[in-house]
Formats: structure tokens, sequence, C-alpha cells
């Protein structure tokens, strides 16, 4: 991995340590460009991570809220692009997959600490309070469940 991104890689550590979890118990299993941490706001699961790319590296958390399946109302969709829009700072709703997660993403150039610590507190703040609210309303099952 490339100097930006071991760098990051301690600082996403040392604030994963601050928050009072133990980082290698968190390690999700990953491949040689990305480490991966897991870790749990409220009824959120929050994955942290970062990436090597070629231009550098990115920093990225991630919190799966609720799965979509095939009945999935498009209200929905328009729901989320109007939380985006209205109401979500730092982050926004996507799809990954089969499920609606929270996520924000950086570069890893320049990262400090208190970046790392607000997105992990931002998305993990989100994420739990959107996935009960999205399933009551939309009638989908939580990520997490």
């Amino acid at each position: 991995m490339s100097a930006d991104v071991d760098e990051a890689t301690r600082l996403i550590e040392s604030v994963i340590k601050g928050l009072g979890l133990d980082p290698t118990s968190a390690t999700i299993p990953g491949d040689a460009t990305t480490k991966a941490y897991a870790l749990k706001r409220g009824s959120a699961r929050v994955v942290v991570a970062v990436h090597k790319t070629e231009s550098g590296g990115t920093f990225r958390v991630l919190s799966p809220c609720v799965r979509i399946e095939a009945a999935t109302s498009p209200d929905l969709y328009k729901h989320l692009l109007e939380l985006n829009a209205r109401e979500l700072v730092g982050a926004a709703f996507g799809v990954f997959g089969d499920e609606v997660v929270v996520v924000a993403e950086r570069s890893v150039k320049d990262l400090d600490a208190s970046e790392v610590e607000a997105a992990i507190r931002n998305v993990g703040r989100i994420g739990d309070r959107y996935d009960d609210a999205l399933a009551q309303r939309f009638g989908v099952k939580r990520s997490s469940d």
C-alpha cells in the first residue's frame, strides 16, 4: 500500500481505539488493496475502509440501512434522493448490491483524525436513525435483521 494509505490506516485505527474499540477485533478480512473494520452504532452496522487506488487511496465509511426487495416501492428511491438534497450533510444514501446504504468517501491525502471520527459518527448516526424509519415507512427489512 502507498504511504498515504498506510498513514490513513494508522489514523483510522487510532480513532477506532479512541472510540473505545479494538481495531484488531473489528478488522474485516479483505484483499491486499483494502483494510476494513466493522463497527456498530445502535442497530446499524458501520464499515470503515481504506482502499489503495491507482491515484493514491480512498477513505470510505458505509452503513447498510435496509434491504431492497423485488416489491420495493419506487417511492423509497424518491424519498432517499429528497433526504440527500434536504437533510444529509457529508454523506449520502446510495444502493450497494441489494441494500440501501449511507456512504461518505474522500481521498486519504491530508486526512486527519477529526475527519475520520466525524465521518464515522455522522454515517453511524444517519444509519441508526434511518434504518428503522425506512423499514417501517416502506415495509422493508433492516439490513441488521
